[in-house]
């Protein structure tokens, strides 16, 4: 899905914390999960979706109707929900 409200370099997330996923010229990375969501930069652009896992290596699906090979990705953050405090021990 893609961010309107997002200007070209920016990777925010309201309300949400982003933990940066270095990526290369492969398209296997070990930091990358399916059941996580990620903002990607393609072409200046900033998408929200999940990866999937194919047999080159990890798809985006968040971006188009065939989605786009890690390696064609220019950034990568893994969306990360605050940690609420709760009734843990003090």
């Amino acid at each position: 899905m893609k961010d309107p409200k997002s200007k070209p370099g920016e990777a925010r997330a309201p309300g949400r914390q982003l933990k940066r996923i270095r990526v290369g010229t492969s398209s296997d990375s070990s930091e990358i999960s399916s059941i996580r969501r990620y903002r990607v930069r393609i072409d200046g652009q900033w998408y929200e979706g999940s990866f999937r896992k194919e047999w080159f290596g990890w798809k985006f699906e968040g971006q188009g109707s065939s989605g786009v090979q890690l390696n064609l990705i220019d950034e990568v953050y893994e969306i990360v929900s605050p940690k609420k405090k709760g009734w843990g021990r003090r």
